[in-house]
């Protein structure tokens, strides 16, 4: 694709990043395991975004193991600062895995309205958060993880009414 030719969503959003993983990330222990990481997309302050992955297959080794899915981002003002697990949480899905055999497949999706131009790092990460066994998000080449980053345009800002 020639240089600045623009992706768009099937709804009309503009994709400004998008990462893929086609291997599994597994773990045992109860630390969180980087999966996928975007970094250093422009992000202005008058504009929404929105971070999305494909749906997730989490599974486990064993019943009653929790594990958990996790967003993370950090903002900088110059591009370069990379998102950690120590990084800023947006969004996440836990999930206890009732049976072994079967795994649970999930779709994560959080809404992002900068206070600044600057640069985003994201970054997609694992934990067993309870149990003993091993949890994994699962991927092959025809089971597939993307992290998406759409433009949703401009940022009306908070209209809403808490009742």
């Amino acid at each position: 694709m020639p240089a600045g030719d623009r992706i768009y969503a099937a709804d009309g959003q503009r994709v400004v990043a998008r990462g893929r993983r086609t291997s599994t990330s597994s773990i045992s222990s109860g630390v969180e395991l980087p999966v996928l990481r975007l970094d250093n997309i422009p992000v202005f302050d008058s504009k929404g975004y929105r971070i999305l992955t494909s749906n997730i297959n989490m599974d486990g080794s064993i019943a009653n193991d929790v594990g958990d899915a996790r967003l993370r981002i950090v903002q900088a003002a110059t591009p370069g600062t990379l998102a950690t697990i120590a990084s800023t949480q947006v969004g996440h899905f836990r999930n206890t895995i009732d049976d072994p055999v079967q795994s649970n497949v999930h779709p994560l999706s959080v809404y992002y309205w900068p206070s600044a131009d600057g640069y985003l790092s994201i970054l997609l990460s694992v934990q067993r958060v309870a149990g003993t066994g091993t949890v994994a998000l699962f991927c092959s080449a025809t089971e597939l993880l993307d992290l998406v980053v759409e433009e949703l345009g401009t940022d009306p800002g908070d209209t809403g009414v808490v009742l």
